[in-house]
């Protein structure tokens, strides 16, 4: 579904407003869920007796209905796992890959992209260490939520400014200041950029054009398959979540 909606944005809006589009959201979703959707989830969410009665679904049974009618009662934090697994894809899978492309030559993508890929593994030692010494020192579960949240709406913050200051360095660089006050330049270089823009094509005209290239064809298996491994992990991640929820209430009763 999000593919579908960033398709369609994508033959809409331009790179620089479709960045901001993108991933802005997120950011939002990430501060609405601690400032209104977690303090507020015992009455936004349904309890787990009224799931299971909508569900027909025994209090002492198992199973997939069971599975999911806990998934359901629970639905806040369901959802915040959906929409971080969907940004660590689209942040780094998309946003940040799309936009090398854009300003790193195909010459210069040999000395480029493995530095970008060993950078990108300080990020996971950073936030484990983040966690460790600060979020996870929090007096309870919702004080550590925030933590994390407001962390990533600073990191949203820091990626919206770094875009923009880079955008405006390239820019400059490259002699196509937005700031040039002279109307008749300012008026040329228009004429030029929409000289040089491509037409978009539309999700069915861009099946088409990948399926009549053997290349892209072969780069797409690569991606697909790519993709479901990364859906069954995503996958396997929430059944081991739903597995320690439920061992850990087993343990509860066992106790009392």
């Amino acid at each position: 579904m999000f593919i579908g909606i960033y398709s369609k944005m994508a033959s809409i809006l331009d790179k620089k407003p479709l960045f901001y589009a993108t991933c802005i959201p997120f950011f939002a979703f990430f501060f609405l869920f601690d400032a209104i959707i977690y303090p507020n989830r015992g009455s936004i969410q349904p309890s787990l007796s009224t799931v299971q009665s909508i569900m027909r679904v025994s209090p002492s049974g198992g199973g997939a209905s069971a599975i999911f009618s806990k998934l359901f009662a629970n639905w806040t934090s369901a959802l915040f796992y959906i929409v971080a697994e969907v940004y660590s894809s689209v942040s780094v899978g998309i946003l940040f890959w799309q936009y090398a492309n854009d300003v790193v030559s195909v010459s210069q993508a040999k000395r480029f992209y493995p530095l970008f890929a060993q950078m990108s593994g300080i990020a996971p030692i950073v936030a484990g260490q983040y966690v460790v010494r600060y979020a996870s020192r929090a007096k309870d579960f919702g004080q550590s939520l925030r933590r994390l949240t407001w962390m990533v709406n600073f990191s949203g913050l820091m990626i919206c400014l770094f875009y923009r200051w880079s955008n405006a360095y390239i820019e400059k660089t490259a002699g196509v200041s937005e700031d040039a006050k002279d109307d008749s330049a300012r008026g040329e270089l228009l004429v030029k950029q929409k000289k040089k823009k491509k037409s978009k094509m539309t999700m069915i005209e861009s099946a088409r054009f990948l399926a009549s290239s053997e290349y892209l064809r072969l780069i797409a298996t690569l991606v697909v398959g790519y993709g479901e491994y990364s859906v069954r992990y995503a996958f396997d991640e929430l059944l081991h979540f739903v597995v320690l929820n439920l061992l850990n209430e087993f343990l509860i009763r066992s106790v009392n």
